[in-house]
């Protein structure tokens, strides 16, 4: 027969396994997030509106476009068309790169290329870098 110090022991075992389950099909983003960054067919049209900019991620070590950024560039693009002026801010922590104003100014320039090549006139683009964030973007921003 089992002795209470037992039984108590198994109840506890079986109350944090169920704990434990429970939390296994808990999303750890919630679903905005997890849709706003879905590369999916159903990707959802992103805005750039005045006062509200628009950070595009890099990996640290890189300044060259990926497809899925330049899907979203595309979809910008009628935005971007209409505004008067864009600043396009590149992002490089010099914590973390030698030459992070190199690497900010890269990842900006190459944004702007793709967007001329989307029919955005280039004299919009203001290109203007930030090393001292903890930040690997460029932030587009349209300008009033």
């Amino acid at each position: 027969m089992m002795n209470k110090s037992k039984i108590a022991l198994a109840c506890s075992a079986v109350f944090i396994a169920g704990i434990m389950a429970g939390c296994v099909d808990t999303p750890t983003q919630p679903p905005a997030v997890v849709a706003a960054t879905s590369w999916s067919k159903g990707l959802e049209v992103p805005v750039v509106a005045v006062g509200k900019p628009y950070l595009l991620k890099f990996e640290k070590m890189s300044a060259k476009l990926t497809p899925q950024q330049e899907e979203i560039l595309t979809l910008l693009a009628p935005q971007l068309k209409d505004a008067k002026s864009i600043i396009l801010r590149g992002y490089c922590s010099k914590r973390d790169i030698g030459n992070a104003k190199d690497s900010a100014l890269a990842r900006a320039i190459n944004v702007e290329k793709f967007l001329v090549s989307q029919g955005i006139v280039d004299q919009k683009m203001n290109l203007r870098y930030n090393t001292d964030d903890a930040e690997h973007a460029v932030e587009l921003e349209i300008g009033g």
